[in-house]
């Protein structure tokens, strides 16, 4: 039987020996995997072990992934601890930099420059730990970072004497200027790094990373970007966006495993950045970044997971997965808008927005709407209890469909009269 999109994503995901001919099967298939097209998305979503009475809507903390990784997880971790001999475990190492090689090409980038570590919140701190910084150096960061780029600088702050500088958010932005401006007000002479968000994990704030980038490098500072909410989500280049080093997480918006994460480093920014953890396997003679990496012994299934998840990306393509998720958040936040008693802190600009959706009702506390919201709808989402970020959380994936938006703002609707 000829191969087609669909009995081929209905099969599952198939070994890694077979992607290659699977993914010319499934290119070569009628269909195609437009924003509109509900029917090849369904099928996508059924490459998940979701349980179908949820309705899952927080990626921007963590995915289910898809049957392909967990597949190849349990495979290699059955193999592993059925004989963990030093020779059985020789194959990791390939499997290691054929997964480099792949996330480069994901990322846009060179395979010396990535390492993997453990999440986003390890490879921000290998940022945040391994620059050389010295008393009165300032930092710019914006109150909605995440605390793995806030907090971080704020405790070197406290050891080292560097001042660190939040830069006000708008919320909702208003425009990718005002944004940058913001930072450029921030600048003095002694600013030597700018750590922000892609898109922001509290309001959904997406900063024009390029654009912030350029303005950072005309004045050699560092730029380190957070790229949880955008790994996976976004088709991201970082040749094309420039920044010194970017963070990210395998078990969000890539849809792998949990506690495997990525970081960048620049190529002729690697010398500049210290390795925080140095144990046996660490060496000089290390390639890139791949010294930001030696931890010691390391979850050998895990790491070889995330090329599935990587291969997953490819399969579908970046560019389609962004245009459908911004399809899905586009079709939420205009009929959230036109709900009253919402108001809406994620800009309907797709310049200036992701998968991060974050509204308020005026009828109900943030907790009160979250536990009825699942409780009554099976409507899993996140909530923040106060300040400018206060409200709910939508952030949908593709695993999710037209039908499950409509629904979940169906419930919304419900809640907020």
């Amino acid at each position: 039987m000829t191969p087609t999109r669909r009995n081929f994503l209905q099969a599952g995901i198939p070994a890694a020996s077979t992607w290659v001919a699977m993914t010319q099967a499934l290119r070569a298939a009628p269909g195609s995997p437009a924003p509109a097209n509900e029917e090849y998305w369904k099928l996508v979503k059924r490459q998940f072990p979701l349980d179908e009475s949820l309705i899952y809507f927080n990626a921007a903390n963590v995915c289910p992934a898809s049957r392909g990784v967990l597949d190849r997880h349990l495979d290699f971790l059955r193999d592993f601890q059925s004989n963990p001999s030093f020779q059985n475990r020789e194959k990791y190492d390939p499997i290691a930099e054929r997964t480099r090689q792949k996330t480069a090409s994901l990322l846009g980038c060179s395979a010396d420059e990535i390492a993997f570590t453990r999440n986003t919140s390890e490879s921000s701190n290998l940022v945040v730990r391994g620059l050389d910084l010295k008393a009165g150096d300032e930092v710019l960061i914006t109150s909605h970072n995440h605390p793995s780029n806030n907090d971080s600088w704020k405790i070197r702050a406290r050891r080292d004497g560097i001042v660190v500088k939040e830069v006000s958010v708008p919320v909702p932005a208003r425009g990718q200027q005002e944004l940058l401006d913001g930072f450029e007000k921030a600048i003095t002479p002694r600013t030597r790094v700018i750590a922000f968000t892609h898109v922001t994990n509290t309001t959904g704030n997406r900063y024009p990373a390029k654009e912030l980038t350029a303005m950072a490098r005309q004045r050699g500072i560092w730029v380190h970007l957070d790229g949880a909410q955008s790994l996976g989500a976004l088709d991201v280049n970082l040749r094309d966006i420039g920044c010194d080093s970017y963070a990210g997480s395998a078990h969000k918006w890539m849809m792998g495993p949990l506690e495997a994460g990525i970081l960048y480093v620049r190529a002729d920014r690697i010398p500049a950045l210290w390795p925080s953890i140095v144990t046996a396997g660490w060496s000089d003679n290390l390639v890139g970044a791949r010294k930001f990496e030696v931890f010691g012994q390391r979850d050998n299934p895990r790491l070889a997971s995330i090329e599935a998840a990587v291969d997953f990306l490819a399969l579908i393509g970046m560019p389609h997965i962004e245009a459908r998720l911004m399809a899905l958040v586009t079709r939420a936040k205009q009929q959230l808008q036109s709900i009253p008693g919402v108001q809406l802190k994620t800009s309907l600009d797709p310049a200036l927005s992701g998968g991060v959706i974050k509204f308020d009702l005026a009828r109900l506390s943030p907790k009160a709407a979250y536990d009825v919201l699942y409780s009554r709808h099976r409507l899993a989402i996140a909530n923040t209890a106060s300040g400018d970020a206060r409200g709910l959380r939508f952030s949908p994936h593709i695993y999710n469909t037209m039908d499950e938006i409509d629904r979940a703002v169906a419930a919304v609707r419900e809640i907020a009269g």
